[in-house]
């Protein structure tokens, strides 16, 4: 039984203004997410090296600067 390659026959316009709507939201929803994230690892880079400059220990400082800007204190 030949195969039949059932993509072949799809044809997929990805100029459709439904497909540029969905890209944009998807966009959008990620840019809250972008920020967070950003904001975090500036939060770990300036606490990590607070800390390192006070306990010259470069694996607990990355540790503690994780949980605090985690939340944890």
């Amino acid at each position: 039984m030949p195969k039949k390659n059932w993509l072949k026959n799809i044809m997929l316009n990805i100029h459709a203004p439904g497909t540029s709507f969905a890209l944009m939201v998807l966009a959008l929803t990620q840019v809250p997410v972008g920020i967070k994230n950003t904001a975090e690892i500036a939060c770990i880079g300036q606490a990590s090296n607070k800390i390192w400059k006070l306990e010259n220990n470069h694996a607990e400082a990355n540790m503690l600067a994780v949980q605090r800007c985690n939340g944890r204190k």
